[in-house]
């Protein structure tokens, strides 16, 4: 298997034949039953309850959906037990050759950065992920720690640039070049630092809710992977996403959290009785949806 990041994101995105990525975001009033009640047992018992709908979901994306993303937050709310869900989870993704992008938006001053990124990273003490969310707007020493380990553990980050959130623009647009265009250039140049083959290996995170700022963003990061949230639930939909893509179909990686975790409280599947089989037409529609996009970008 190859060490090099982007080289692994997109074998294992053309060998499912498409780029849908799911959001492992656990709220624990919206998991399906059984999971919903034994849930509300203490941060033990949730944690387990994680650990189980985790894994029945992961069985449900071998094959179809390359990536998954756990949000680290919902899993920390739990205290140690819940850090340890999300451990379990990384294991359990990778069992199934499913890859880990970490998103827990880490950036701090650069001994914390550091820290930070071996403990997501290395594997020493914890499951490695394949990638982390790198959140860069304390600086290039909040950065650079996170660039040397990608590159020391064939590691990939995504660092953000443009969020899916309402309110981004307030800081992301700022200034003339705004904000989040500086950052866009500095991505470039920290993927430089990191060894890598056709695509860099430090990747950008840019909201599916923006598609008509993607070309933009594609001109100022040509060879820059994109981690694309906020697919489905948010409001993003497949609509103007192919400029993302490569004439391989390769360059981006599409979220989607809550429109296939809460799929089982949607009404137009209640005909299905079990809450699997509702989260797999959910899957399948975004992956349908999605490769319809990146065929147009090729």
């Amino acid at each position: 298997m190859s060490s090099d990041f982007a080289s692994r994101l997109f074998t294992a995105i053309d060998r499912v034949g498409s780029p849908a990525m799911i959001g492992l975001d656990p709220r624990l009033d919206h998991l399906p039953e059984p999971y919903l009640s034994y849930a509300k047992d203490g941060a033990g018992a949730a944690a387990q309850a994680l650990i189980d709908f985790h894994r029945e979901l992961l069985d449900l994306l071998v094959g179809k959906v390359a990536v998954v993303k756990p949000q680290a937050a919902f899993f920390e709310a739990l205290g140690a037990p819940g850090f340890a869900a999300l451990g379990q989870a990384v294991e359990d993704a990778k069992r199934r050759d499913i890859l880990v992008v970490m998103d827990a938006k880490r950036g701090d001053i650069g001994s914390t950065s550091n820290a930070y990124a071996q403990a997501f990273l290395s594997g020493e003490v914890y499951p490695a992920s394949d990638a982390l969310t790198v959140n860069p707007y304390l600086g290039e020493d909040a950065c650079e720690p996170f660039v040397r380990a990608a590159a020391e553990h064939g590691a990939g980050l995504f660092i953000l640039v443009k969020t899916s959130n309402p309110g981004a623009g307030l800081f992301q647009d700022h200034g003339s070049p705004p904000l989040a265009d500086r950052v866009a250039k500095e991505v470039v140049r920290w993927g430089e630092l990191v060894p890598h083959a056709n695509w860099s290996n430090v990747g950008a995170v840019v909201g599916a809710t923006r598609p008509d700022e993607l070309a933009h963003f594609r001109s100022l990061m040509p060879r820059v992977p994109f981690l694309l949230p906020g697919f489905g639930f948010q409001g993003g939909g497949a609509s103007g996403l192919e400029v993302a893509f490569d004439s391989a179909g390769h360059g981006a990686v599409v979220n989607s959290s809550r429109g296939v975790l809460w799929a089982h409280e949607r009404e137009d599947l209640q005909r299905l009785s079990r809450w699997q089989e509702r989260t797999a037409v959910a899957i399948d529609e975004m992956v349908e949806a999605l490769t319809k996009a990146q065929r147009a970008g090729a």
